[in-house]
């Protein structure tokens, strides 16, 4: 890549070395880490655990519970200051407004055009915060992230942690919320460390796109901060590790691509439409999309070009267990991907894209982007099915 397209990267996974396998190597070991300080929180994620069985709640790995509590803490050190300036009635309106977004296309320009008003006007004004997190401002906090437009899959998780500290006599719900607080502080610090030299360009991007971003309807997505870049880092990892068995039990997978990896244009492509993406029909022997498909279908998995991330799994909920998927996705998009899947009944597992350049969100012209072929050869090999 250019020196010029260089500047416009949020994240590299090539970091300082050029080598990806290092990236991975430090993911896994950090998350090691962030696991091993989650231990200090082991009745916590237990007594959640206990709550979604007592509720009939769909159940997860306790490895996902300690994430959702780092979530906490992480979100709330980035959004603090602006949930606590919100209106609880219009982060309601806005998010009832979101869900009638895919109805039309005409309903499509107009939640849009919404949505960027929004994020550059109510959802970006903050207030000085007096003291930590209580019950009242986490509510809030999941009011703003649902009226953002950009963490419905991860405002429902918090939505069971508020039940969940509800339940709880109010100085022990607040005692857990002020140790999320503190990890949300350690993991800032922490990450910038273990995993910053993979994510140099974010801080830079920020603010030398604000004047693009304004009054755009990706606003808050492209401002996200080095930290929730980190997190979707480690949670995609936490994740994977959690809902590989799943995969692995999956007869029919599947590998959804995003749009940028193509090497031609989309007018020169010739890949064909096929439900809610497209088929790749091996226009171009360098497309990395071309290399994938002949590599998937050694192992018996369709791949599917996917034209935009909220069309990835379709509208309608699939039976679960039966389908596995690998998401191919930029940084940003990963935990609460991961999080969709499950709620349509997939079981997933993700590669991370080398860096983020499509035209809809991060580049003026777009940016080809690639993969670590033999991450994702990994993880198919370790995913076959054989029939008993």
């Amino acid at each position: 890549m250019s020196g010029t397209t260089t500047e416009t990267l949020t994240y590299s996974l090539f970091g300082d070395s050029g080598d990806t396998d290092k990236y991975y190597a430090d993911a896994a070991a950090f998350t090691d880490e962030v696991m091993e300080r989650m231990q200090e929180e082991e009745q916590t994620i237990e007594d959640f655990g206990r709550y979604v069985a007592e509720n009939n709640l769909k159940p997860f790995d306790s490895a996902v519970y300690a994430l959702e509590f780092l979530m906490i803490g992480v979100l709330w050190r980035v959004y603090g200051r602006r949930a606590a300036a919100g209106s609880v009635c219009m982060g309601k309106l806005l998010s009832s407004l979101y869900s009638m977004r895919n109805r039309s296309a005409g309903a499509k320009i107009a939640v849009d055009r919404l949505k960027g008003i929004a994020g550059t006007t109510v959802l970006a004004r903050s207030r000085r915060l007096a003291g930590s997190i209580n019950l009242s401002l986490f509510r809030r906090l999941i009011g703003w992230l649902r009226a953002s437009g950009e963490f419905g899959p991860v405002s429902k998780r918090l939505a069971v942690w508020l039940e969940f500290l509800n339940s709880k006599l109010p100085s022990e719900s607040e005692n857990m919320l002020l140790r999320a607080e503190r990890l949300g502080f350690w993991f800032e610090r922490r990450s910038r460390e273990r995993l910053g030299c993979y994510t140099p360009g974010v801080d830079a991007y920020i603010v030398n796109n604000r004047q693009r971003l304004k009054w755009k309807e990706n606003r808050i997505f492209c401002s996200r901060e080095r930290v929730e870049y980190h997190l979707n880092m480690v949670g995609a990892e936490i994740m994977n590790r959690a809902f590989r068995s799943g995969f692995s039990a999956t007869k029919d997978k599947r590998v959804f691509l995003p749009v940028c990896m193509r090497h031609k244009s989309s007018e020169a492509c010739k890949a064909v439409k096929e439900g809610e993406g497209y088929l790749c029909r091996s226009c171009s022997k360098v497309c990395q999309v071309n290399l994938i498909t002949a590599m998937a279908k050694k192992y018996g998995c369709k791949v599917v070009i996917i034209p935009h991330a909220s069309t990835a799994f379709g509208h309608r909920r699939i039976r679960e267990g039966e389908v596995g998927i690998v998401g191919i996705a930029c940084v940003l998009n990963l935990i609460s991907g991961g999080y969709k899947a499950k709620e349509m009944g997939y079981e997933p597992q993700c590669v991370l894209l080398h860096y983020s350049g499509c035209i809809q969100h991060w580049h003026p012209k777009g940016i080809r982007t690639t993969i670590d072929l033999n991450r994702l050869e990994e993880i198919l090999k370790t995913g076959q099915y054989f029939d008993s």
